[in-house]
């Protein structure tokens, strides 16, 4: 049974403008069940009786355990104004977790029942291993859930002693949704050479036309929800299809940049930016910095710039991805919704600035060398 159910309000992040009315915050019931942390997201008007339940990607052991979810996030948040419940788990321990994974998904699935009702739609989604724990859950018999949608799934990654594996037979609709150095799982899990009659469901994949794992934004999440939900009601005649002689529909949609709130320095050459939101898991930052704010400050893609922060200074790489740097060093670049992703790799970052949502941050250029006017 579910331990400790508190309710929660979270209000949408970043600024709205002045005459736009913020919508409802959403109420969120937390708690705990076999050890793993849940929660459930309600919708602010009546329950449409569907949900979408995520699944999450790797953690390592020293992340805290917690349930990550965030009905602010563009994508959630439609589904919640039109009457979704959202719901998480932390599950119960960190790692490379499938098994327990799947146990602690279907408890909550349960528990939903138990305490709001029986749905009538269930969604898994799931991201890198979160996909592979999605695609096995899809390959059961289909009942509890209706259909699953997995973005950059990590499909062949394998915990000591698993218990579940792959079987390549997906029993209800299944969309894997890739961005381009990802594509190659879910490809060959689509090519597989193994029979599929019925009762199984051929599955469909996606591409996302931009580099970095699961670097896919809020408006394609929810084009792949929206796919997902047409073809199981209509059937996979009801999917996009791809164009001009392309093997996979391409479901890349560009970010629209949102109104920056930079403050330019008196010299021209940086400028102060707000955090938007902290990753409670890994310590990530996001700023509400855009692209043209480091175009308009002269700082160029690959070169450093400075961060300053809770009073001390940070070299830090204006990037491309994670990968640009090494462990422990900085670097930002921006993420497929047009913000700025701030991170310290396979370290702390918003932990070593002492960083939280709200915060104000300086970005400039580095004063050139005394030698380069010579």
């Amino acid at each position: 049974m579910p331990l400790a159910i508190t309710g929660l309000a979270l209000s949408p992040a970043g600024p709205l403008p002045a005459a736009e009315k913020p919508p409802a915050p959403a109420k969120v019931d937390v708690g705990e069940i076999a050890g793993a942390r849940f929660a459930i997201a309600n919708p602010p008007g009546p329950w449409n009786r569907d949900v979408l339940l995520i699944a999450h990607g790797y953690r390592p052991d020293s992340a805290p355990l917690i349930a990550d979810l965030h009905p602010e996030r563009a994508s959630n948040r439609a589904l919640l104004d039109e009457g979704w419940i959202v719901a998480t788990t932390s599950y119960r321990r960190n790692g490379l977790i499938v098994g327990d994974a799947i146990e602690d998904l279907d408890a909550l699935r349960a528990h939903i029942a138990e305490t709001y009702g029986e749905p009538d739609r269930v969604i898994l989604a799931g991201e890198s291993m979160g996909g592979l724990v999605v695609t096995i859950m899809a390959e059961r018999d289909a009942g509890p859930y209706q259909g699953a949608v997995v973005f950059d799934a990590t499909l062949y990654a394998k915990e000591p002693n698993m218990r579940v594996g792959l079987s390549l037979l997906p029993r209800i609709p299944l969309l894997f949704v890739a961005t381009q150095r990802e594509i190659r799982e879910p490809r060959s899990y689509l090519t597989a050479l193994v029979a599929r009659p019925a009762p199984v469901i051929q599955p469909a994949l996606f591409l996302i036309s931009r580099e970095g794992h699961t670097n896919i934004n809020q408006a394609e999440h929810l084009a792949a929800f929206r796919a997902l939900g047409d073809w199981i009601e209509r059937g996979p005649d009801a999917l996009p299809q791809p164009k001009g002689g392309a093997p996979y529909y391409d479901a890349t949609i560009p970010p629209e940049p949102g109104p920056s709130t930079a403050v330019p320095h008196p010299d021209g050459r940086g400028f102060d930016t707000r955090v938007a939101e902290v990753d409670a898991v890994y310590g990530s930052v996001l700023l509400e910095a855009q692209a043209s704010d480091f175009e308009s400050a002269g700082i160029a893609p690959m070169t450093f710039f400075e961060l300053q922060a809770g009073g001390r200074s940070y070299r830090t790489l204006y990037g491309r991805t994670y990968s640009d740097v090494r462990s422990g060093e900085w670097v930002a670049f921006t993420d497929a919704d047009g913000r700025t992703a701030l991170s310290r790799t396979y370290s702390d970052a918003a932990g070593t600035a002492g960083l939280r949502a709200g915060d104000s941050v300086s970005l400039a250029q580095y004063e050139p060398h005394p030698s380069a006017s010579r």
